[in-house]
């Protein structure tokens, strides 16, 4: 009778954990543990036309590169919903927009219109975007963080397209400085 009691409660409790994850992923709210950003809850916001910001966070679907697609294999990336990655979408800050430029070398932090963004350098473990100078064209955005450097960003799978941008993401309870995020990112 314990053991029956006690199966009930467990998957009771497992409903009611799966219909508050489901009900707040609904309303936007999203939990991060990955290096990129602070850990904790996140809320995110459509842009509802707006364009996106240097300096914002926001929730994005990686380009489905192969770089992206071997993270994902290996289980760097979490399984999700991206199409084309099949990723769980990712929390980055928009480091450069249309008209600014770029310059990846390896061994050396990122430069964002001769700005360096520290914690940068790409990883010799993990296949980098190829060195060179870029301006970002309309349409795109690089996404860079200076929170960690073990984050997966822009240094490997290059440039996004702001259509794959799902919306801004703010703090509701993190742990960590979130103005670390942008550090060396000059904001618009």
């Amino acid at each position: 009778m314990k053991g029956r009691r006690f199966g009930i409660a467990a998957v009771s409790l497992a409903a009611v954990i799966g219909a508050a994850i489901t009900i707040g992923n609904a309303a936007g709210l999203r939990l991060n543990f990955t290096d990129s950003a602070p850990h904790g809850l996140w809320l995110v916001r459509a842009l509802d036309g707006k364009p996106v910001k240097r300096g914002e966070l926001v929730e994005i679907c990686p380009p489905a590169t192969l770089v992206v697609q071997l993270m994902g294999q290996r289980g760097y990336l979490s399984p999700g919903n991206c199409a084309g990655s099949d990723v769980t979408p990712l929390l980055k800050p928009v480091s450069a927009v249309p008209g600014d430029t770029i310059h990846l070398q390896h061994g050396q932090p990122v430069t964002v219109n001769g700005v360096v963004l520290p914690n940068t350098s790409a990883m010799p473990a993990i296949p980098a975007w190829p060195d060179g100078t870029y301006i970002v064209q309309p349409g795109q955005a690089w996404l860079f963080s200076s929170y960690s450097a073990g984050s997966f960003d822009s240094r490997y799978f290059g440039p996004v397209e702001l259509a794959s941008v799902r919306g801004t993401a703010s703090p509701v309870s993190v742990q960590g400085d979130i103005a670390a995020i942008t550090t060396g990112v000059t904001h618009q």
